[in-house]
């Protein structure tokens, strides 16, 4: 059986779409069932194997998809990457504003060439540069004009049969990360907000706006709804989410008192230098030795935190002659 009932009341049914990458191996995507209504959350990477396992999911479930709703959590490959395959012609796709924006603005023609440039002003080498900004642009998930794309935000609601899920804005993995709340039952679909696998990674927003901050307001607004399950988007669920909650945000202000102090003890480092000293928890002594994709994810997480920190007045950020900027 290629899914399993994970909740009842309501009937929530969990499909691991599989997928590899750094850390897990599949992306969980979710059922909800009541009335003869359903929403599906999520659909997982665009993968020939994960089609025909999300595919089989949703017939054994006798899932009507021309009636079904969708829901995406947030536009990375892995969690939007089957709509055209999967979502039929005319179907509401809800989804945030803010990630559809951002999404269409990083495949942009001028947004290569900024991303590369903000990685060479932080010491990157040339080759290293052009590599990284290429992770930055976004790939086309799927066609707006096929399907219904419905923008959804803070406090808007989604029915199935009995149940209402308030929509709750949780950015910092994005800029726009959406997660779905059902006040009654007390059932969380969080998306990538909170993992136990990893720690989520935190995106460069567009604007500019400090994302580890939105990352920490968000942590806190999910740890004071007080739910009572918590679905995560990859790896295993645990009851111990509360506590979870709490450890990512002690983790990520260790980390910027770590990058603090770096910068306190070798004035005049520039960006990548001070991210290359921190103490990232990969299995390799020497940067070299990462491979590139993960120094890719460590890169904009250190970026993120020097943002932070500049945004915070805690160090300032100066650019010189060279073009290169240093931190104090």
């Amino acid at each position: 059986m290629p899914f399993a009932q994970v909740h009842s009341g309501p009937d929530v049914f969990e499909v691991k779409v599989p997928f590899a990458n750094v850390s897990t191996s599949a992306t969980n995507c979710f059922v909800v069932m009541d009335g003869g209504e359903a929403l599906v959350v999520d659909t997982g990477a665009p993968t020939d194997e994960g089609a025909a396992v999300l595919d089989a999911s949703l017939d054994e479930l006798g899932i009507d998809r021309a009636r079904a709703t969708f829901f995406l959590t947030h536009l990375h490959l892995d969690h939007a990457g089957l709509v055209d395959r999967i979502v039929p012609d005319g179907a509401p796709v809800l989804m945030s504003a803010v990630d559809f924006e951002a999404a269409r603005a990083s495949r942009a023609s001028t947004a290569f060439d900024a991303s590369r440039r903000r990685h060479l002003a932080e010491g990157v080498g040339a080759g290293d540069a052009s590599g990284y900004a290429r992770y930055a642009v976004e790939p086309p998930l799927f066609d707006p004009g096929r399907v219904r794309a419905t923008f959804v935000s803070e406090g808007d609601e989604v029915a199935v049969g009995r149940f209402r899920f308030r929509v709750i804005e949780v950015p910092g993995h994005t800029p726009g990360h959406l997660a779905l709340f059902e006040p009654d039952s007390g059932v969380l679909f969080g998306g990538d907000h909170v993992l136990f696998v990893i720690s989520p990674g935190i995106a460069l927003f567009p604007d500019g706006a400090d994302a580890l901050q939105a990352y920490l307001d968000s942590l806190a607004k999910v740890r004071a709804l007080g739910c009572s399950r918590l679905f995560v988007s990859h790896g295993e669920p645990r009851d111990d989410f509360a506590e979870r909650i709490d450890w990512l945000d002690a983790h990520h202000r260790e980390r910027l008192e770590e990058a603090a102090g770096i910068v306190a003890a070798g004035p005049g480092l520039t960006g990548e230098q001070v991210i290359r000293r921190i103490k990232w928890n990969v299995p390799h002594g020497r940067w070299e030795d990462i491979s590139f994709v993960q120094r890719w994810c460590i890169l904009m997480e250190g970026l993120v935190i020097l943002d932070h920190l500049v945004d915070r007045g805690r160090i300032r950020r100066e650019v010189g002659e060279d073009g290169l900027r240093r931190y104090f």
